[in-house]
């Protein structure tokens, strides 16, 4: 192999570090349900739709290079795509725990579902809400502009430059004090109804010791809660997708 295709070829390695990095941990591509093979067609071609932007920089770059220079740089693009992938899924993450805790304040915790980002056991509320909250992000088209941000990164973060630990830092603190924030908003309500029921019939059992309220403050609990959900679910996951849009699009 010449030089000049060994070169275009470490190019190419370059780009895919950086753009596979990111959508190993980025929000639905991410999830253990996706086929590695898809994942791996996804970045493959998004890795080759964005080498023209960059070819010329990185063919001068990694010209010549030694192997610790190459591996060095290989490392550096790799971590910058997972601190671009991982900022947006910090939001998932915790609307996963807000889901569980939703679930947890109305009774449902116990209703296993089938897990859709981890491997573990999840209740069967908390697979409805990252369902839907997943396919909210594609259908806002929301992965482009993480992808567009992928792309602007090669201005802000040169190829061959230093890892910039500093903005990578503030970008995972500003996602998750947003993402926390916003989980805060969102599950308030629940946390809420949860209280105050069982606030309602501690003071009721009490009164009459003698009555299991338990077995009677659960049903209410519970349809309380599938009330408020049916009520709530639409500006609850409208929230959270204005909230990440917010954060992507700033």
């Amino acid at each position: 192999m010449s030089e000049a295709a060994s070169a275009a070829v470490l190019a190419a390695f370059a780009v895919f570090c950086r753009i596979g990095a990111c959508i190993m941990v980025m929000p639905g591509f991410s999830s253990a349900r996706v086929p590695p093979r898809a994942r791996l067609f996804v970045a493959l071609a998004l890795s080759l739709a964005a080498m023209p932007l960059v070819y010329d920089e990185l063919h001068a770059l990694l010209d010549g290079q030694s192997l610790a220079r190459l591996v060095s740089i290989m490392v550096t693009e790799s971590l910058i795509g997972i601190v671009i992938g991982l900022a947006s899924r910090l939001f998932f993450l915790m609307l996963e725990m807000l889901a569980a805790t939703i679930a947890q304040a109305i009774g449902l915790a116990g209703i296993a579902g089938i897990p859709v980002e981890e491997g573990g056991g999840e209740a069967t509320l908390v697979t409805f809400i990252l369902i839907a909250a997943t396919l909210l992000f594609f259908l806002s088209d929301l992965h482009l502009e993480v992808i567009r941000g992928l792309v602007s990164s090669y201005e802000l973060a040169p190829p061959g430059g230093a890892f910039p630990a500093r903005f990578s830092l503030t970008e995972i603190a500003d996602a998750l004090t947003g993402a926390s924030m916003l989980a805060l908003r969102l599950s308030g309500p629940f946390v809420v109804l949860s209280v105050l029921v069982n606030f309602s019939f501690g003071l009721a059992n009490k009164m009459t010791p003698m009555i299991q309220i338990y077995f009677a403050a659960m049903p209410v609990l519970i349809g309380l809660g599938f009330l408020m959900m049916m009520f709530l679910a639409r500006p609850f996951l409208s929230g959270f997708i204005l909230g990440l849009n917010d954060f992507l699009v700033r």
